[in-house]
């Protein structure tokens, strides 16, 4: 095969441009610290790169989530200690209502008006749990609400106007059998008695919807009433707690039937709903088929709530009432809440979710918040008679005079005083039960959340642990060897050099140089 000077000018330049374009990629990685520019320098590689930077990009979120659901957690965790743990310098509140009902509890040291004062530190303490560390927020949002985080569980103002029904269900532990009292006149001795009581979370509840507005009320609420848990329908007396209820025999409402007839011959049992306590006063019969049928479910209206009540939207299964006129046409429509089975959660490894927030229903129940406010009214509404009543009662009505009236009087005053003394202090004991009731649903939620923010701060460093490995395996699928390139460099100069050497001296020569030689 002829070679010509053509041939040897071409090869020579296609090694001088290959050694260039060699000594320039090394080059070029030196100064990027890359080892490929684009995929199509290595597409095994830049697969594999891509895949590593969406491994990094997952954990990178999930680092996140983490760190948002902790932020989220610790500030639940912050009103849980303040609620229920506290420190031995700094009890908790419900350590502190716990220790000041059982100081209340003691016979014989506590005359009422000691009781009604610890009644009012209690108070205290009571609007510190609800209002302020059950609306806790994060943010901006209520962490305690479930998915309505814009509402705070606890009201901060009044809600004119809104109607809600509200559903509860009570089991028959939640029936509390206390003393209450009655009297006829106000210089009658206290009638004490016993009853059987659920509480309500509200006063001034209704349970006497007009039924024939359930038609026109689109989204089907439910039809305030009583039943029990087996079905059976309930006959609610709405009456107040020092009212008279006519059934048959004049009875307190403390002393309700057993049994109401109803239009059609049938025989329903019979709860009172005392409205300005929030009270359900039932008999001992009435309660027995409660325990039977295994509890109550119970559906109320409550209208016009105001600020330090309960949030339906947040507490209880509910359904607001929503009126609305357009065109001279009324609307009335029921819109659904039940945000104690929403749960906030958050993604923290593929496919795997973990929840970040406590429910307000779950920690401070509406039984406690009922229990307490109960325990403050019954305080309030234990008055001792005016001295100056009974004092003129005996001198007008039995002629009591001088030594006579004084002893009387004094009496009279002395068996009340005593009488409600120990009307208290027995709801005193009973609250103490109910304190840690309420306390060990608390602690089993703040145990929850304990064991969610572990298992969250352990994926948190699995998640720095994989950051950190799938970042040096990216490392050494792109980045250069700095001193393997180097030495390469070196080498494709030299190559380089050599080459451009080699052709210089071939280039030189001609057919002419050897013929004029």
């Amino acid at each position: 095969m002829r070679i010509t000077n053509h041939i040897v000018y071409g090869n020579s330049m296609n090694n001088i441009w290959r050694n260039a374009r060699h000594l320039s990629n090394l080059v070029t990685q030196i100064e990027t610290g890359t080892k490929t520019q684009r995929p199509s320098d290595d597409p095994l590689l830049a697969a594999r790169s891509l895949r590593y930077r969406t491994i990094l990009a997952e954990a990178e979120q999930f680092q996140r989530n983490v760190q948002q659901g902790m932020a989220w957690m610790e500030v639940s965790e912050a009103a849980f200690n303040n609620v229920l743990t506290g420190t031995p310098t700094n009890p908790s509140l419900m350590q502190r209502i716990y220790t000041r009902l059982v100081e209340a509890a003691q016979t014989g040291t506590n005359t009422l008006e000691d009781q009604r004062a610890i009644m009012s530190e209690l108070r205290q303490y009571f609007e510190q749990m609800f209002e302020v560390d059950m609306n806790q927020t994060y943010l901006g949002r209520y962490v305690f609400s479930g998915f309505h985080t814009d509402q705070p569980p606890v009201l901060k103002n009044d809600w004119p106007g809104r109607s809600f029904i509200i559903t509860q269900d009570f089991v028959p532990r939640d029936v509390e059998r206390v003393i209450a009292f009655h009297r006829e006149t106000p210089t009658s001795p206290l009638d004490k008695v016993y009853a059987n009581i659920v509480k309500l979370p509200f006063t001034n509840a209704n349970f006497d919807f007009d039924p024939t507005l359930a038609p026109a009320v689109t989204g089907n609420p439910p039809m305030p009433g009583i039943t029990l848990a087996d079905g059976t329908q309930v006959h609610v007396i709405t009456t107040v707690s020092n009212a008279m209820t006519e059934l048959g025999d004049a009875v307190t409402a403390y002393r309700p039937a057993d049994t109401f007839t109803d239009g059609l011959g049938n025989e329903l049992p019979v709860i009172h709903f005392l409205s300005d306590t929030g009270e359900l006063v039932m008999s001992d019969a009435v309660r027995d088929l409660m325990n039977a049928a295994g509890g109550l479910n119970v559906v109320y209206e409550k209208n016009n709530l105001r600020a330090g009540e309960l949030n339906p939207m947040v507490y209880f299964q509910s359904a607001e009432i929503i009126t609305t006129t357009e065109n001279g046409v009324t609307t009335r429509e029921a819109q659904h809440f039940h945000a104690a089975s929403q749960n906030i959660q958050m993604e923290i490894s593929p496919s795997a979710h973990i929840t970040v927030n406590s429910h307000a229903s779950n920690i401070l129940t509406a039984n406690l918040f009922a229990d307490l406010k109960r325990l403050f009214n019954f305080a309030d509404s234990l008055v001792a008679s005016d001295p100056r009543v009974i004092e003129e009662y005996f001198r007008v009505e039995h002629n009591l005079v001088d030594d006579d009236l004084d002893k009387n009087v004094y009496e009279f005053l002395s068996d009340e005083q005593a009488a409600l003394s120990g009307a208290m202090h027995d709801r005193i004991n009973n609250m103490l039960e109910l304190i840690m009731r309420h306390a060990g649903q608390a602690q089993r939620e703040h145990t929850a959340l304990g064991s969610r923010m572990q298992r969250l701060e352990m994926t948190g460093i699995r998640l720095e642990e994989d950051e950190i490995a799938y970042t040096a395996l990216l490392s050494e699928n792109e980045d250069t060897d700095l001193a393997g390139t180097i030495m390469q460099k070196n080498a494709a100069e030299a190559a380089f050099g050599h080459a451009l050497m080699a052709i210089a001296r071939t280039t030189q020569l001609s057919l002419a140089d050897f013929i004029n030689r």
